[in-house]
């Protein structure tokens, strides 16, 4: 269903046929009350296909107050929307879900759905065939009285699942009893035990004395070995020992200083760095002075003379004029466009000769204006061209200082133009090649560098024999760090103070290797004659040991003591439900009975007068004084007794909040469907009744009818 809106009255019929929306639009008041559900085993999926966004709005009114509530949720992303505006008066406040759940407590979505929407389903109980009439009985005064099964319901799951933990003593395959059995046999194997260990008391004994004088020599071979490996560790130092005692007895006064050791290395690093930079100097020179020589040819000099880059620079300028001069010759010499235009008046007019004379006369006058006109252009392009060639003279004048090295075939400006310019471009390329050969600046270096090493040799004369000082000192210093790294690593080896004798050592460890190799033969002794003890002692006794059997009946006893706790806890939950049962039956049962009893006599035309409840069961009163139990009813009345106890558990709660009513009246008979309608009428007077149904023969009111 999109984009429906629905107004409903105090009492409102929806008709509709099957899968036209009615259980649509039931789910959708509860969702927008009490929140979208996913779909589960118990609940329906009402998701739209063909959309994922779906939801809607509702406006409720309660004791003057408008309350507007919105819900939209958009399937598989995120949490659903929630706004809800309440209006009193003037006054508008918007609260929070948390605040509309605290405002409409203690309604929730499981009273909605198992109270106050009143199906076939949910009024239906079970089968007859099913109960007995006790059990009947009893459970229908519980839906009475809660309005729900739900307790009975629960009542049921424990005594089903206590009955499973124990019933009887003679019930022996219930996990209880097997608890019992399990404990009592391993007490029997655990006195059988006992017994026979008994008898091997005095083996028993021995190989406890055995035990300790194994665990006595163990201990004295533990510390022999704790020896032996202290004088093999110390052994293992000799050589590095050794080497401390040479480097002690050595002089290893340093024949320098760290500062002069250090002056000495650096000095000794700029020598040999001036000496190789001035080799490279001298090799740069030696190869500039080859490549200058390569360079002094006459084109060359021709070209690094002064006057030659001061007469390039002058002849660039005149550039522009003699490209200028030589287009305009070159338009003067061909501009002859009169003599042609007259040229042509000719022709035609020879032509017209034989047509008409007029013409003839009109292509002569264009004739004569023509030859007039070109004889005046050409004395103006005559002095033009005089002036332009005068400017390309004094352009070859300039050029022809370059003669000699410009390719003979350069007749026109461009050429000309073109062959100065690639002599240019020599002229710059010959600077930068000069420029770097250039040996001022290389001599300059090797003169100041020449002077840096001549005042270290004015420093320290013996400059080259630096290198063997500085091995000399390398080595003392690397001697005097071994040996405290030595001395450091042996302190807590040996005893520095006085002197170590390997030799001596080696005998105290072959001496006692000796006496641990003794104590081995007598330690194999005792474990030889306590593992032979033992063997007659587990000889005697099965796989399964006392302390197995010990650890084996504390196990069983926990299990029995989980089955006792979990058996009185539930024996205890039953009883505190039927205790609750008993107090709401005799406070709210008379009340919801005598309400129940109208309705049931309103929807039967008075055939049945009363319920009543008598020594805990549930009796229905004919017009005829008969009683009736539950169980002899017919299927059609016992679905009106229900509905009748379901609507006075709800009149009985005081619950301003409608009833939602969806084809729960399918067993009724015509006449029982009238008397069904007139009562809802009835009941819509105090609440909002609203009605669900695909029976479009059901007596309605025409204002508060919704047809889908």
């Amino acid at each position: 269903m999109i984009n429906q809106t629905y107004d409903f009255k105090d009492m409102t019929t929806v008709i509709g046929d099957n899968e036209t929306g009615k259980s649509t639009i039931l789910a959708f008041i509860k969702y927008m009350l009490f929140g979208f559900e996913n779909a589960t085993t118990s609940n329906q999926n009402y998701n739209p296909l063909d959309l994922k966004r779906y939801g809607g709005e509702i406006l409720l009114s309660h004791e003057g107050k408008e309350i507007q509530i919105e819900r939209v949720k958009i399937l598989r992303s995120g949490k659903p929307s929630f706004s809800c505006e309440m209006t009193d008066g003037e006054t508008v406040q918007v609260i929070d879900e948390a605040t509309w759940r605290d405002f409409i407590r203690p309604l929730n979505a499981k009273v909605f759905s198992e109270i106050y929407s009143v199906t076939q389903d949910n009024l239906q109980i079970s089968t007859v065939k099913d109960y007995n009439a006790e059990r009947l009985d009893e459970e229908w005064r519980m839906s009475a009285t809660t309005g729900t099964v739900a307790l009975f319901d629960q009542i049921q799951l424990l005594s089903r699942t206590r009955d499973d933990i124990f019933t009887t003593t003679r019930a022996t395959k219930k996990p209880l009893n097997q608890a019992l059995a399990d404990i009592t046999a391993v007490k029997e194997a655990i006195d059988k035990k006992t017994t026979e260990e008994a008898a091997l008391l005095p083996l028993m004994a021995r190989n406890d004395v055995l035990s300790q004088e194994i665990a006595k020599c163990r201990d004295a071979q533990e510390k022999l070995d704790d020896e032996i490996n202290q004088s093999k560790h110390r052994l293992s130092y000799l050589s590095e020992y050794q080497e401390y005692r040479q480097l002690q007895s050595q002089d290893l006064t340093n024949i320098l200083s760290s500062e002069e050791a250090d002056n000495l290395r650096q000095k000794h690093g700029l020598h040999e760095k001036y000496s190789q930079e001035l080799a490279a100097l001298n090799q740069k020179i030696s190869e500039n002075t080859v490549a200058l020589e390569k360079l002094e040819t006459p084109k060359n000099q021709f070209l690094k003379n002064a006057k030659t880059t001061a007469r390039l620079d002058q002849v660039k300028l005149a550039y522009p004029q003699a490209i200028s001069a030589e287009q305009q010759i070159k338009q003067l010499t061909f501009s002859k466009q009169y003599l042609i235009i007259a040229v042509i008046s000719l022709i035609l007019m020879g032509i017209s000769f034989l047509i008409k004379p007029l013409l003839v006369i009109l292509f002569l006058i264009v004739s004569i204006v023509m030859f007039g006109l070109q004889v005046k252009t050409s004395r103006i392009v005559q002095a033009k061209l005089a002036k332009n060639q005068a400017v390309l003279s004094d352009f070859d004048i300039e050029v022809a200082y370059f003669s000699d090295w410009l390719p003979e075939d350069c007749l026109t400006i461009a050429d000309k133009i073109a062959a100065l310019t690639n002599l240019d471009k020599e002229v710059q390329e010959l600077k930068l090649l000069l420029s770097r050969y250039d040996q001022r600046e290389t001599i300059e270096k090797m003169t100041a560098l020449q002077a840096l090493d001549n005042a270290i040799f004015e420093e320290l004369p013996d400059i080259d024999t630096a290198p063997k000082l500085l091995a000399r000192w390398a080595q003392q210093s690397r001697d005097l760090l071994r040996l405290t790294r030595l001395k450091e690593q042996l302190s807590a080896i040996f005893d520095l103070a006085t002197v170590f004798n390997g030799n001596k050592e080696q005998m105290l460890v072959d001496q006692k290797i000796a006496e641990k190799a003794k104590a081995s033969t007598e330690l194999n002794s005792l474990i030889d004659e306590h593992a032979r003890n033992l063997a007659v002692i587990n000889q005697q006794k099965t796989d399964t040991t006392l302390a197995d059997l010990s650890a084996k009946l504390a196990r069983k006893k926990e299990g029995l003591r989980d089955y006792l706790v979990d058996f009185a806890t539930k024996s205890a939950e039953i009883r505190l439900i039927e205790a609750v049962m008993m107090s709401l039956s005799s406070e709210t049962l008379p009340d919801i009975l005598k309400r129940a009893s109208s309705l049931f006599g309103h929807l039967t035309n008075q055939t049945w007068r009363e319920i009543y409840l008598e020594k805990e069961i549930l009796w229905v009163e004919n017009s005829r004084q008969q009683s009736l139990r539950l169980i002899d009813l017919s299927t059609g009345t016992r679905d009106q007794l229900q509905l009748a106890l379901r609507l006075a558990f709800i009149q009985s709660k005081h619950q301003d909040f409608p009833i939602f009513l969806d084809d729960n009246f399918l067993r009724f008979d015509s006449k029982r469907r009238l008397n069904f309608s007139n009562m809802l009428a009835t009941i819509a007077k105090d609440r909002q009744v609203i009605l669900l149904t695909s029976d479009q023969g059901l007596a309605l009111e025409t204002e508060g009818t919704i047809s889908l």
